[in-house]
């Protein structure tokens, strides 16, 4: 039988609703990826209820969670002030963090502001770690960032970059099919705006978690897709190098299946 709860945290108009799958006694908290919701970790919690109790997040502009979608951003302090909130609530004291694609700065952020309590950090093709050029362009000048927020009524200039490259060949295929994904109705790209223009001071500080994983030898693993064309090696190697002990899991998966292989490898590891 499922034990599944939903309830939020709101502080200052960022209303973060979640969803617990009761379970064994160590705790989990998942940040799903880019249009997911707190649904997507159920697979997670089908495969560790035994040991873990999940407490799986909808992300500011996805899924039940309230944020405001003007001009305001969200930073790591007032992620601080929720995830205290949060943990009071829930009488929470150590925790382990699963980040998934978007996710994952999520869960980098959390490491960083709570490294006394994190158990393990498992990062599984993470973003937030290199910052790519299309988000600084379309999220911080100011004209950019209103060239951008036409694109939600009508993507002309969106359609016609896409062209350009696809035509160039600066992108591959794959990653443009991706975009292009994300993109394809109004719903999805006011996602997309608010997610990059609201939090775009929504990073984590990459030489103080690393201090402060190697301070306290926190397990760290990084799970990347052997097929995934979206986050590489490359893309995570600016926190990787500076985290030693951490390990590093390749698995047979594109981007999109990859937290589905990430479950079948912890069974797998985690069998007696």
């Amino acid at each position: 039988m499922l034990s599944e709860t939903h309830r939020n945290i709101t502080i200052n108009h960022h209303s973060l609703n979640y969803t617990i799958w009761g379970g064994g006694e160590n705790v989990m908290l998942c940040f799903h990826g880019f249009g997911l919701d707190h649904a997507s970790f159920k697979v997670v919690w089908e495969s560790l209820k035994e040991t873990h109790t999940i407490f799986s997040f909808d992300l500011p502009y996805h899924g039940k969670s309230q944020f405001p979608k003007n001009e305001q951003t969200l930073k790591p302090k007032d992620w601080l002030e929720l995830m205290k909130a949060f943990f009071d609530k829930e009488e929470i004291y150590q925790f382990e963090v699963m980040g998934y694609s978007m996710g994952g700065k999520y869960a980098m952020i959390t490491a960083e502001l709570f490294p006394d309590q994190i158990k393990h950090l498992h990062l599984i093709a993470p973003d937030g770690i290199t910052t790519h050029f299309s988000y600084r362009f379309s999220t911080y000048p100011f004209f950019f960032r209103k060239l951008f927020k036409t694109q939600i009524k009508n993507p002309w200039f969106f359609k016609a970059l896409v062209k350009t490259l696809r035509s160039l060949k600066i992108m591959n295929n794959y990653s443009l099919r991706f975009a292009e994904s994300q993109m394809d109705t109004e719903f999805k790209r006011s996602q997309v705006y608010h997610s990059w223009v609201n939090l775009r001071h929504f990073l984590p500080n990459l030489k103080e978690l690393a201090n402060q994983i190697n301070k306290r030898n926190t397990p760290t693993t990084f799970y990347l897709g052997k097929h995934d064309k979206v986050i590489n090696a490359k893309e995570i190697k600016p926190l990787h190098q500076l985290l030693p002990k951490s390990e590093l899991v390749i698995l047979e998966s594109g981007h999109s299946t990859l937290l589905n292989s990430v479950v079948k490898h912890l069974e797998f590891a985690n069998k007696p």
